[in-house]
């Protein structure tokens, strides 16, 4: 008999007794185990999907040593790109029917360690960390796996954009629109290997063509590079290469307040391809990552079927904020 609407779940002993079989049949047929017939695995399944069966958690846990949880810790959830990530693991995670925790550190170190060491505590399969700039996670004794998503350049990365190949995306971009002075904008503070090869994407391509780079580092929020912008003077550049979205967006808004127009006096292009860059006016030329394809093989990593670090590419989405420089217009 089906259980009523508000009862205990149904148990693979009430599948048994609604079949008239053992309870050592049904487990078998569940787990695709034993020499039961077609028919009788047919019937089993049926009538666990009738009765809305739902494996234990628990049990599982104890036949199988492992809980079929993660935890992935992000750095801020005031970023729009960590929402993003967490979108992208959580559809990762039910392709594998894994039960996901998701902590946000809060722009706080301190708060990251703490994190990690609670997740690890509560007896997950595995961590999965994007660390903040600063960190420093050589010496963190953990009771669980840490898979670590970051740059290439981190010893510890297991799967990361290609934010070198990005730089070089949006350099080559700036190149083809007849850009020669351009504004390289990226983050100050504590070190970031992200940033670092951002950037070092963009040198190496504008200095292989002899293009002129000028730089400026800036806290990497809308509002600092709003600030920073304010007064300015943009002389000779024609195009800003912001390392991160944020920043272009600040730009553009710094520049729009001046009465100079985006892209038709400067050019704009961010990287990371967040909402902010896609809402604001005009919508940013920038790099998108592949999040999904990074948290598939981060879980991969983090369930111990992969060891080589990976580097997934990364491409470039030209929108409106970037056009030919004014010089190459009047030619």
């Amino acid at each position: 008999m089906d259980k009523p609407a508000g009862h205990a779940a149904a148990s693979m002993q009430d599948i048994a007794d609604a079949l008239g079989i053992s309870r050592a049949t049904v487990s078998n047929a569940l787990r695709g185990k034993g020499r039961l017939s077609e028919e009788t695995r047919r019937q089993v399944h049926e009538k666990a999907a009738e009765l809305r069966f739902s494996p234990s958690g628990l049990g599982r846990a104890l036949r199988t040593g492992r809980t079929q949880s993660f935890a992935i810790i992000l750095p801020d959830f005031r970023m729009p790109l960590f929402a993003e990530f967490a979108r992208a693991f959580a559809m990762a995670a039910r392709k594998r029917d894994l039960a996901m925790t998701v902590a946000d550190s809060l722009g706080s170190l301190e708060m990251q360690t703490e994190h990690l060491r609670d997740m690890a505590a509560r007896g997950m399969d595995a961590l999965v960390l994007v660390p903040m700039r600063g960190s420093r996670l050589e010496g963190l004794a953990l009771s669980r796996p840490l898979t670590v998503v970051d740059a290439a350049s981190n010893p510890l990365n297991a799967v990361s954009s290609d934010h070198r190949q990005g730089g070089a995306l949006v350099a080559r971009h700036l190149i083809g629109l007849g850009h020669r002075d351009v504004l390289l904008l990226g983050a100050s503070g504590q070190d970031s290997r992200v940033n670092a090869l951002r950037l070092q994407g963009m040198r190496e391509v504008f200095d292989a063509q002899g293009i002129t780079t000028r730089h400026m580092a800036l806290p990497p929020t809308h509002e600092a590079a709003r600030d920073g912008l304010a007064g300015w003077n943009p002389g000779p550049v024609t195009a800003i290469a912001a390392a991160y979205d944020a920043l272009a967006v600040g730009a553009v808004m710094a520049l729009t307040a001046r009465g100079l127009s985006v892209p038709q006096d400067i050019s704009v292009a961010g990287f990371d391809d967040t909402v902010w860059g896609r809402i604001v006016a005009p919508a940013l030329t920038t790099i998108r990552q592949d999040l999904q394809t990074v948290a598939e093989l981060a879980l991969a990593h983090a369930m111990g079927e992969r060891t080589a670090p990976d580097l997934v590419p990364v491409t470039l989405v030209p929108r409106c904020s970037t056009a030919a420089a004014p010089s190459a217009r009047k030619g």
